[in-house]
């Protein structure tokens, strides 16, 4: 159910001090603004979300497809990830994801089972078709959701989206994978593979299928990165023996949940 937050002093020195960034190497909150939100704003919210530390949500506010429903541009986003796209709260990002700028979502909708597809039948008071609206025209809408059954994508860990892509409802992009610029992606992309085109198809995998193998189970995505990038991260089949040598620490993500009907932390 969608619930209303109100944005606070708490929660926007609880973001700072935290590096949940909502402006490019964001400074701290001043006169009750920090980057895109200010101290009062009511935020509406359609999920509950957890946001990590150390992560950016540039874009503001998303805009959907017209006719789609708005978002107030906070999501669910793990650590190190950040978007320069305004993303809707339904969307779930792992940590180390990149998101450049124009990411949409086909997430507006048009019947296809009536007698025609026109916004005639779902939108009984736009001034088109109003005086012609129906008891049965208010009754399909009234059920119609023009935003479709279909969840937000969930984004994996260590996912680039180029710039000016679109996404389809319901799909998952697996981590490591790339999403290369003005492409419109319609199925599930699967783990370490570069996709490209309109719809967009394989191009080649990221890492060799058995590293890409490794680095999945490893999980490397969980651990500490002063640990982690101490290494040779420019040689992942390095780091991948490093890994399986020894036991490596842990880190503290540091969740922001929020849900209604307040901000908890852990």
């Amino acid at each position: 159910m969608p619930f209303d937050l109100q944005v606070s002093d708490d929660l926007l020195f609880a973001f700072h001090a935290r590096k949940v960034l909502l402006g490019y190497n964001s400074p701290a909150p001043k006169d009750g603004v920090y980057g895109w939100l200010k101290r009062g704003q009511t935020l509406r919210l359609h999920n509950p979300i957890v946001i990590e530390r150390n992560c950016g949500l540039y874009g503001g506010a998303y805009v959907p497809l017209v006719g789609g429903l708005p978002s107030c541009g906070l999501c669910s986003m793990g650590a190190f990830s950040y978007s320069y796209s305004g993303l809707p709260d339904g969307l779930t990002v792992g940590r180390y994801a990149s998101i450049s700028t124009g990411l949409r979502f086909i997430d507006s909708f048009h019947p296809l089972d009536t007698l025609t597809t026109s916004a005639i039948t779902f939108r009984p008071h736009n001034h088109l078709y109003a005086e012609f609206a129906s008891d049965r025209v208010r009754d399909f809408a009234a059920g119609f959701r023009i935003g479709g059954t279909r969840p937000y994508p969930t984004v994996g860990h260590d996912v680039w989206i180029g710039a000016n892509v679109t996404l389809a409802m319901g799909i998952r992009l697996g981590t490591g994978c790339v999403v290369a610029a003005n492409s419109v992606v319609t199925r599930d992309v699967a783990p370490y593979t570069i996709v490209a085109g309109n719809p967009a198809k394989p191009v080649r995998l990221r890492m060799p299928e058995e590293t890409a193998a490794r680095l999945l189970d490893s999980a490397w995505w969980e651990l500490d990165p002063s640990a982690l990038f101490a290494l040779d991260f420019a040689a992942p089949e390095r780091i991948l023996d490093a890994l399986a040598s020894g036991s490596w620490p842990k880190f503290d993500f540091l969740p922001t949940r929020i849900e209604a009907p307040s901000v908890s932390e852990p």
